[in-house]
């Protein structure tokens, strides 16, 4: 009789809920622990690694179908059931994989030997559940993209002109994309799983620490009584924030959270102020030295070293914040915008120097790669020196429970990237096995003509759209194999077709119609998408200028002697200036027709190349500083720092 009540309690206490919530948690921190242990002891072989990165994920995107929300409600029954299946079409051939390892990288020929018919068909699953998961964690974009890519090798034969190819069979294909490092177990997931992740994760202990805090006081300090301090301290927080977490909504949502709301309160509307924080948040994904990742990412393609490509993003990401800054800073002119008042700033000095010490961990993560150590030592490095100097302070020290959070928080966020990279190996694979890659680079040199600008122009519009509604990771990777060889065909060094094409990739982000991070900002801000969408959009017009600069004026990054370098600077940041009155139409006062006119005539004749252009330029900008100082007197409360 005991040992029936005995039972019975077991079973009453069974709690599923609680269950799965620490099986999800579990799988999430096996997920952290794995890439740390690995990026500090090395990793196994490389169709190994990329093979476990994968399997977590998928489980752990499939378990969380089946865990409650913190509000006690679950996904829908229908998607956690059509989870389930998409989940066994996951674990089966992948369990597949681990079994016969050996054989599969080993014992056979990547398109030569054949494949049995379950190999083909597990293949097959897996590509669906790889697909899926990218549905589930993004949203249809990607997926629908994948998906045409996945069927375009089937249609060659009958598609015109230039995408006509002879075709493969689904046997080769399959081959290609399961069993090879060629497609999903490509070189994209590989980034993801080397180094990727483990950025994500240091950026989550980082928050968990309240590095964002940390860089709102700073903000506060540096920015917040000045004119238009809300939208400057978003700038300065986001853009430094933007560069470690590596998604820009992500850092919207972290840093907006603060920011919209004190923009509005000092009198910005709901679309400008969501506008800012879009923008702020985007240029973080070119801001070095991090750079989200996409400085390794760019290291690893081209063979340039970090440090070289940290030194060449400098300057145009220093433009980009720039730009932003004057708009803020005219718009705060025209509407008499002021900044915090002091008594609400807070003890803003005594958050900085609880917190400061963070940032040994940057300083660490910096000296590890100038040093040459790989990114993925850096990485666990500068989680190590995090966790270490955290324990210093009260205020920033983590508990166990803080520290197994983090490692949770850290998986989670990085599972949108890990099933991108995935698709992001199906697209490349299609690309290159069909010829698509070189026959579009060729197409792109024969409608340019021969034309840098016209090419670039193409180039540009190509980077947009494949990049709409994509995270920057794979965005940049797939136009390595599309947009980048015809960069590089027209005769633009490697250095600056990346480059070109990571700021287009970036910006794709506050591009209508698909600007998804405007549109977070706006959901935030509580104003209407579309429109926000286009003032950010406006508010980063000089992201979208910046890469035919540097193109055609290398000195832009850092390249050439001195002299070069800083005509180069002097006469771009004139240009981006004149560029802010002639979109802002506003500068002491209102502009007329004409003076907004002739300060766009002045941007463009800043920006273009050469002395004489530069010399034009600046005497249309003096022409409308001179006449607007005689249309009217500097107002006294104007005086202060811009």
């Amino acid at each position: 009789m005991a040992c029936r009540s005995h039972r019975t309690n077991v079973i009453l206490a069974f709690d599923p809920p609680r269950v799965m919530r620490a099986v999800t948690a579990c799988s999430a921190i096996a997920l952290s622990v794995y890439h740390l242990y690995t990026g500090a002891f090395g990793m196994p072989e490389a169709f190994l690694h990329r093979l476990i990165h994968l399997s977590l994920a998928l489980l752990i995107i499939y378990l969380a179908l089946w865990t409650p929300q913190q509000d006690g409600t679950y996904a829908p029954l229908r998607q956690r059931i059509s989870g389930l299946v998409v989940l066994v079409c996951a674990v089966v051939p992948l369990a597949y994989m681990f079994i016969n390892y050996i054989p599969i990288t080993r014992d056979r020929f990547p398109y030569v030997s054949d494949l049995s018919t379950p190999e083909v068909v597990l293949g097959a699953a897996l590509v669906i559940a790889v697909i899926d998961a990218t549905r589930r964690t993004l949203g249809p974009a990607l997926a629908i993209v994948t998906a045409i890519f996945l069927v375009y090798p089937f249609l060659g034969p009958w598609l015109p002109g230039l995408l006509h190819h002879q075709g493969y069979s689904v046997d080769t294909f399959v081959d290609g994309l399961v069993y090879t490092t060629d497609g999903i177990f490509g070189i994209s997931l590989g980034i993801s799983a080397s180094f990727v992740v483990l950025f994500v994760i240091f950026a989550a202990f980082l928050e968990a620490c309240g590095f964002s805090q940390l860089m709102m006081a700073v903000g506060r300090g540096v920015t917040g009584t000045l004119r238009g301090g809300p939208a400057k301290m978003c700038v300065f927080a986001s853009s430094l924030m933007g560069m470690i977490s590596g998604s820009a909504v992500a850092n919207v949502v972290a840093v907006g959270g603060f920011t919209i709301p004190l923009m509005k309160r000092t009198g910005y509307s709901a679309n400008f102020a969501g506008a800012v924080e879009a923008a702020a948040s985007t240029g973080g994904q070119f801001m070095p030295p991090v750079m989200g990742a996409q400085a390794f990412i760019m290291a690893q393609f081209t063979g340039i070293p970090y440090v070289d490509i940290v030194i060449y993003s400098t300057l145009p990401a220093i433009l980009y914040y720039y730009s932003i800054w004057i708009t803020i800073d005219l718009e705060a002119r025209q509407k008499s915008l002021g900044g915090i008042p002091p008594g609400e700033l807070g003890n803003w000095r005594e958050d900085v120097f609880s917190r400061l010490h963070l940032l040994v961990s940057i300083a660490v993560l910096i000296a590890l790669l100038v040093m040459g150590y790989t990114p993925s030592y850096a990485a666990v490095g500068s989680v190590a020196s995090l966790l270490a100097m955290a324990m210093l302070v009260k205020a920033t020290r983590l508990s166990w429970s803080g520290v197994l959070s983090a490692l949770e928080s850290g998986a989670r966020y990085s599972l949108p990237v890990v099933s991108a990279t995935a698709a992001s190996g199906i697209i490349i694979l299609s690309v290159t096995l069909t010829g698509l890659g070189s026959r579009f680079s060729d197409a792109v040199i024969a409608v340019a003509g021969g034309n840098l600008f016209l090419g670039l122009v193409m180039a540009m519009f190509a980077s947009l759209v494949l990049g709409m509604g994509l995270p920057t990771v794979p965005a940049y990777i797939v136009q390595v194999g599309l947009v980048v060889p015809a960069l590089i065909k027209m005769g633009l060094d490697p250095i600056l077709a990346h480059l070109f094409v990571i700021y287009f990739s970036c910006l794709s982000m506050v591009t209508p119609p698909v600007a998804i991070s405007a549109y977070a900002a706006a959901g935030l801000a509580g104003g209407d998408p579309f429109k926000t969408g286009l003032i950010a959009c406006r508010l980063a017009i000089v992201g979208f200028i910046v890469p035919f600069m540097f193109v055609f004026d290398p000195g832009l990054l850092l390249m050439g002697t001195p002299l070069q370098v800083a005509h180069s600077a002097i006469s771009s940041v004139l240009g981006v200036f004149a560029l802010g009155l002639a979109l802002q139409g506003y500068f002491y006062a209102r502009l007329t027709w004409i003076e907004r006119t002739l300060a766009g005539i002045a941007a463009a004749l800043l920006v273009i190349p050469g002395l004489i252009s530069d010399l034009c330029g600046l005497g249309f900008l003096a022409a409308v500083y001179l006449w607007q100082r005689r249309r009217t007197a500097l107002p006294q409360n104007q005086n202060e720092a811009v």
